[in-house]
C-alpha cells in the first residue's frame, strides 16, 4: 500500500462509528476540484474504514482523496487528525 493510503486508513479508523457516519455525510457536500464526481450516497452507505479507504483512493487517487479527508476533518473540527494526516502522507 501507499504512504498516502495507509494515513487515510489510520485517520478512518481512528474515528468513532458515529464519526465515521459524519465523516461520509459532510464528503458528500465537500466542494470538489473540476473533474472529480463525488462518490454515490449508496455507495458510501455500507463502507467501513478500510473499504472507504479502497473508495476514496479508487475515486480520487492518493493525493487528493489524502486532501480530501484531511478537508473533511477539519470541517468536522477534528484538525489534530487532518493534521496527522498531512504529516504522514
Amino acid at each position: 500500500m501507499g504512504k498516502k493510503r495507509d494515513a487515510i486508513l489510520e485517520a478512518l479508523e481512528n474515528l468513532t462509528a458515529d464519526e465515521l457516519k459524519k465523516f461520509k455525510l459532510k464528503l458528500r457536500a465537500v466542494p470538489l476540484c473540476q473533474g472529480f464526481r463525488h462518490i454515490p450516497r449508496g455507495a458510501l452507505a455500507p463502507l467501513d474504514a478500510v473499504d472507504l479507504t479502497d473508495k476514496l483512493v479508487a475515486f480520487y487517487c492518493e493525493d487528493y482523496g489524502a486532501e480530501l479527508t484531511a478537508a473533511v476533518l477539519r470541517d468536522m473540527g477534528m484538525q489534530e487528525e487532518a493534521v496527522r494526516l498531512q504529516r504522514a502522507a
